[in-house]
């Protein structure tokens, strides 16, 4: 088991695909693509009409998770055993080879989007996916084309298969199955845009797998080894249209379930750090609010359709390759070695400003092989300018307490323990890796990286103290209060750090925000 994964309590139900449906054209009974059918977007029809050329419309709205008709979360076994690692080349993706991360991702909720030319062995992978995670679903437009067990492929109907793919991807979404596997070719970005804002909206972690065998991008070869007849030409044409997936950020994901809990503990905190006095006049200086109630609801939480509700820490901004060193980090044999691999990253504390609430990480050493941020950046005067740090208030703004999270959806993987960090309490961390942290909530018209700036602040607070050798001066420098469970100082200015008396372990998924 990982160090930070728990059993299991019940298992999902598998979702069944959906019904074809078109235009004009009568319902079909569901139909199931064996797991040895073709892809849809491998096909080179005659005349020639390659998938996926064209956008794809978007299938009609469909009840959200938060409606009453939404299924509820699947339920977890109490024990299951682990699948194998699958054998054979190219399989050497930590989803498929890592027993941690098999473990959590059995438990979590990840939709897996290959990507890759007809014939480099997108199929295998969905395959060996679905045989590792029995209670995952691939969702795959050549589905659509099949017929009594036959594939029947009609160029005229791609709009339609993809419509049905994506139809089915939502009813998975919406079901809570754990893994949901793309089996398309997803050449371009916008081939998969839909399923990457389904990962947003459904709370799950996007993963993009691309084949590694040899041949991907060998067209010759591609034309020999694919099995829906595509030609050469046809390939070439393809290969020259082959967007690289180009991130904007590295992130460590939390699952659905941990985030929740996180949420829930934060706000236990404030609502203990409200019972000191000190810190109740100076929130309500900061703030201009009076009551308990509405202080508990001052920092907010971006959960409008374009915004990742689940919690995570940032590793690196790379921008698609324009931030500085991006393209650098990007070609890293360890980052690449590292996306869809599980990480446990430590909660040491909180810091509370009048600008931002955040949880303070701790990374371990193999973490810190993916931390791409600048601990000892400057926060210039145009970072909280309203075009690049500060945003404006808008509907999906919510409190810390209001967060449609749901409840149950993964396995808890949070783990509470004796702190590792001894004498080093009350300055835990400096240098490389310092500046790691969740955002938990913002105040109005603050941007979520201030977080970042003002986790930086403290550390360069906490430092201070520790070098100062004359005990009173240091001692002048914060004020403590204690509270239950742990302990509150004030570095003045406004700036306010929890230290509990125990730490946190919680497992997140390494990878990419597009």
């Amino acid at each position: 088991m990982g160090q930070c994964c728990a059993k299991c309590k019940e298992t999902p139900e598998v979702v069944s695909v959906g019904q074809r449906q078109e235009a004009g054209r009568p319902s079909l009974t569901p139909l199931v693509a064996s797991e040895e059918s073709p892809d849809a977007q491998d096909v080179a029809p005659t005349p020639p009409v390659l998938p996926q050329d064209e956008p794809q419309p978007e299938p009609p709205p469909e009840p959200s998770d938060r409606s009453a008709s939404a299924s509820p979360p699947p339920a977890m076994k109490d024990e299951e055993a682990l699948p194998s690692p699958p054998k054979g080349n190219y399989l050497d993706f930590p989803i498929m080879q890592d027993m941690k991360t098999i473990e959590y991702v059995q438990k979590s909720k990840v939709i897996v989007i290959l990507k890759g030319l007809p014939g480099s062995g997108k199929s295998f992978i969905s395959r060996q996916l679905k045989k590792m995670y029995k209670d995952g679903m691939i969702c795959s437009a050549d589905q659509y084309f099949m017929e009594d067990g036959e594939y029947k492929f009609n160029a005229d109907k791609l709009k339609f298969a993809h419509e049905f793919c994506q139809k089915n991807a939502k009813k998975a979404a919406v079901s809570g199955v754990p893994v949901i596997i793309i089996d398309n070719t997803n050449i371009q970005a916008w081939n998969y845009k839909y399923y990457l804002k389904l990962s947003k909206e459904h709370h799950y972690t996007p993963l993009i797998l691309e084949p590694q065998t040899p041949w991907a991008k060998n067209t010759k070869l591609l034309a020999k080894k694919n099995s829906h007849g595509v030609p050469k030409e046809a390939l070439d044409q393809r290969l020259k249209k082959y967007e690289p997936a180009l991130p904007l950020y590295y992130w460590w994901f939390l699952n659905e379930e941990d985030s929740s809990q996180i949420l829930t503990m934060a706000q236990d905190w404030l609502k203990k750090s409200l019972q000191v006095q000190e810190f109740f006049e100076d929130f309500c200086e900061f703030s201009k609010l009076s009551s308990v109630e509405d202080m508990l609801m001052y920092y907010k939480r971006n959960e409008g359709p374009g915004d990742y509700k689940v919690l995570h820490a940032t590793a690196c901004v790379t921008r698609k390759g324009k931030a500085k060193n991006a393209k650098e980090y990007m070609a890293k044999k360890v980052v690449k070695d590292s996306l869809g691999k599980i990480f446990p990253l430590h909660v040491i504390g909180f810091v509370l400003t009048p600008r931002t609430y955040g949880v303070r990480l701790r990374l371990g050493e193999e973490a810190l092989e993916l931390w791409g941020m600048d601990d000892h950046e400057v926060e210039s005067e145009d970072t909280t300018s309203a075009s690049s740090g500060q945003q404006p208030v808008r509907d999906g703004q919510v409190s810390l307490d209001d967060t449609n999270l749901r409840k149950g959806s993964c396995h808890s993987t949070l783990r509470t323990g004796k702190s590792q960090l001894d004498k080093s309490r009350f300055h835990p961390m400096s240098g490389r890796g310092s500046r790691a942290h969740l955002t938990l909530g913002c105040a109005p018209m603050v941007h979520a990286k201030i977080t970042g700036f003002d986790l930086m602040k403290v550390v360069v607070l906490e430092q201070g103290v520790m070098k100062n050798e004359n005990p009173e001066e240091s001692s002048e420098m914060f004020e403590s209060f204690s509270i239950p469970e742990g302990e509150l100082r004030t570095y003045g200015d406004s700036i306010w750090v929890i230290y509990p008396e125990k730490e946190i372990c919680v497992s997140s998924l390494f990878s990419a925000f597009y």
